[in-house]
């Protein structure tokens, strides 16, 4: 057997790890696992919903989203509407069985992207990161039971693949790889659309090229087009607010405060199996006053505009737990203080980091904040579009794989924790 697959073009050893692992996602979906607590009823749902596509195709496609017609939903149709397609000649447990794949690829995809990255370090430190994939408790539920996200979560990382790989020379051809990959993400799952700035702007900054600029533009509007003209034939506003789950102003949903400090703290969430402690301690206490002030005076700005339900509607691990435990904010508020600290500490102070971090405040419009939008995507960007220094963070340290797998199994022990508690 040759050392390498030529497909994949990834040591066999590394595939067969994967494989493993692949397959406790398969024990996952003989034993129904469900670590978000609701997949399982979004999926099921939706799938409803692939029945009316069946039952009558343009008018679901046509009335997607109405709540009042039984079709109420932030998402996509494109996804649902494939899934109708399926369903004609596989059962929903084969459909389940075959959307599970997409964890497998996604891992391969990710793990090709921090061999270009990180192309001068161990590949087993590299692998290890990449099973941070398999390892994910919202993806593993999400490809367990299907949902728009993890698809969409393919297209975005292969996006990711296709800019690094031509990151050092954009032409026509590979800029548009890139952007049709986050198009087609976007389409499965709108909010990915936003990456799209990201994208447009380091391709034209690095090519300072007027007429690639446009020529990007008019390729991109035109593969666009289909989506919006489904987004003006239909009351896109209503439909956005409808399908939140919850009764609120059009303002509170947008409240950028709340958005601020919650994807904050889950950017500390899911940056604890690779930060290095010692690294970030030195770091807080090298940052000067003025910028100490100053990063003190926007947590409380957004601290005094916070406004999130502490019920059901997300808000990640410690907002949940300073709710559980205390009843009040005030220790997620601490927290917001420290992750922001901590995000100011390890990521290099540059346009392109700061352009990201934006993104991620947009890429989520909606009241409701769930930790399942954000993994695996946050551990993923940090790894490969932020200018992040993950050899002090990793590769250096003597103890970080044990630290890796002993904060994930946190993540499993907190996440039954929580359901302990919610059914309690």
């Amino acid at each position: 057997m040759k050392n390498k697959l030529k497909f994949f073009n990834i040591n066999y050893h590394y595939i067969f790890i994967f494989f493993v692992l692949y397959l406790t996602v398969l024990l996952g979906i003989y034993f129904n696992e469900d670590n978000l607590g609701g997949a399982a009823h979004d999926s099921i749902y939706h799938f409803q919903i692939v029945k009316k596509f069946n039952e009558n195709f343009f008018y679901t496609f046509l009335n997607f989203g109405k709540q009042e017609l039984g079709l109420g939903t932030r998402n996509s149709p494109v996804f649902w509407a494939c899934m109708s397609i399926l369903s004609h000649f596989i059962s929903f447990d084969l459909i389940r069985i075959l959307n599970s794949f997409i964890i497998f690829a996604i891992a391969i995809v990710f793990f090709k992207c921090l061999l270009i990255k990180f192309r001068n370090f161990n590949h087993f430190d590299l692998i290890v990161l990449a099973t941070f994939i398999f390892l994910s408790p919202s993806l593993r539920s999400l490809v367990i039971w299907p949902y728009s996200l993890s698809c969409g979560i393919f297209f975005f990382i292969l996006s990711i693949y296709y800019f690094l790989k031509f990151k050092n020379n954009f032409d026509l051809k590979s800029s548009m790889l890139i952007l049709i990959n986050v198009i087609i993400a976007a389409y499965i799952y709108p909010s990915f659309s936003v990456f799209y700035i990201f994208y447009f702007f380091k391709i034209i900054d690095q090519k300072k090229n007027l007429i690639l600029a446009i020529k990007i533009l008019i390729l991109s509007f035109l593969l666009s087009l289909p989506c919006i003209i489904y987004l003006l034939s239909i009351d896109f506003l209503k439909i956005f607010s409808d399908a939140q789950g919850v009764d609120t102003s059009l303002s509170n949903s947008l409240n950028v405060s709340n958005k601020i400090l919650v994807i904050g703290t889950m950017i500390l969430y899911f940056l604890m199996p690779i930060i290095n402690v010692k690294e970030v301690f030195f770091k807080i206490r090298s940052i000067n006053k003025f910028h100490l002030l100053i990063i003190f005076i926007f947590c409380l700005i957004n601290i005094n505009f916070f406004n999130f339900p502490h019920s059901t509607w997300g808000g990640g691990f410690f907002h949940k737990a300073s709710n559980l435990i205390f009843g009040n904010n005030y220790l997620f508020y601490l927290f917001s203080i420290l992750s922001f600290l901590i995000i100011y500490s390890i990521i290099k102070k540059n346009f392109n980091n700061f352009l990201l971090l934006i993104i991620l405040i947009l890429f989520n419009p909606q009241l409701t904040i769930y930790v399942k939008y954000f993994d695996p995507l946050i551990f993923v960007l940090f790894l490969t579009l932020f200018d992040f220094d993950l050899k002090k963070h990793f590769f250096k340290k003597t103890y970080a794989i044990y630290q890796f797998y002993t904060v994930i199994l946190c993540y499993y022990f907190a996440v039954y924790l929580k359901s302990f508690f919610l059914n309690f």
